[in-house]
């Protein structure tokens, strides 16, 4: 089962999903509480909401299964983690892309507070119907609170069943640093791998290293949401309907229209050149290497080989 992040929809899956179908997986994904409507359902749900509805769409996929695999994207997987966490009975394990177990912006932490006075972090035209473009400042609340469930429950109970987490070094979201901490300490089972797309190396022989400097495709860095879509994606990959192109002049960051655009840099949102036009890197070049990855580890157990 997976579990999409915070004002997203099973969109986030669509590449990711049918590979696991054809070999042979049954895969449901399912939809938060306040999503998949208006971004004004966003200020409804609760914490324990969404932590009731996985475990319930769970118990309905255990109906048909033997095994049940959990996985998810951003705060999507805080909510896996936690689940799996306090339920290593009923998971053989997790598979997690782009956890968002600290997030990147300390201003996140004071969501909570704000939300009594200001209801919206941003309002934007919504034209992606894959997910919110506007964000209510009562999610981001529970993003957060979210990130405190997860680290808590991790500090109390280690998670003891096989995972497989894939990073982004340059994630402009999550603090990743922090993500490496965790695994390394709370993720004790021997078979959990950690797959780091980025230069950095670890002395842990669990982390799997993936550079990103890839001039033969103009590619500088990953990004969040770039773990999860094919090249050929239509609204993200390399001449997809939803790339997002900017820049940075004079210390502010702007937008542009990406459609006509020459062949760009791809990078994070936000690790911008100086007076260059560059483009979010919203696919994966890595993606076939991840998903044969996936699928060993979930065919052998949890057992990379």
């Amino acid at each position: 089962m997976l579990v999409h992040g915070l004002g997203d929809s099973p969109y986030s899956f669509i590449d990711i999903a049918p590979v696991l179908a054809e070999e042979g997986y049954l895969v449901h994904v399912m939809l938060l509480p306040g999503h998949g409507s208006r971004p004004a359902d966003l200020m409804s749900p609760t914490l324990e909401d969404w932590q009731k509805s996985v475990a319930n769409q769970i118990a309905i996929l255990q109906n048909d299964v033997d095994t049940v695999w959990l996985g998810g994207f951003s705060t999507g997987t805080n909510l896996a983690t936690t689940y799996a966490a306090n339920n290593p009975e009923a998971i053989e394990g997790l598979v997690l892309f782009s956890p968002a177990y600290s997030p990147d912006d300390f201003i996140v932490r004071f969501a909570g507070a704000a939300s009594v006075f200001v209801d919206w972090v941003n309002i934007a035209k919504e034209q992606n119907y894959t997910r919110y473009d506007s964000l209510a400042m009562h999610g981001a609340s529970l993003y957060y609170q979210t990130t405190k469930e997860v680290k808590e429950t991790l500090e109390s109970k280690q998670l003891t069943i096989p995972a497989l987490l894939m990073v982004t070094e340059n994630d402009e979201l999550i603090d990743t640093e922090s993500v490496y901490s965790l695994f390394r300490t709370e993720f004790v089972h021997p078979n959990s791998r950690l797959v780091w797309y980025g230069e950095k190396s670890y002395p842990d022989a669990r982390v799997i290293q993936s550079s990103m400097k890839l001039p033969e495709m103009s590619i500088e860095s990953g990004s969040h949401i770039s773990v999860l879509y094919r090249r050929d994606n239509p609204l993200y990959g390399e001449r997809g309907l939803m790339r997002q192109c900017g820049g940075e002049a004079e210390g502010e960051v702007y937008t542009v229209d990406c459609v006509g655009m020459p062949t760009l840099t791809y990078t994070a949102w936000g690790l911008f050149e100086q007076d260059k036009v560059s483009a979010r890197l919203s696919w994966n070049p890595y993606f076939d290497a991840m998903m044969s990855r996936v699928i060993k580890f979930m065919q052998n157990d949890g057992v990379v080989k």
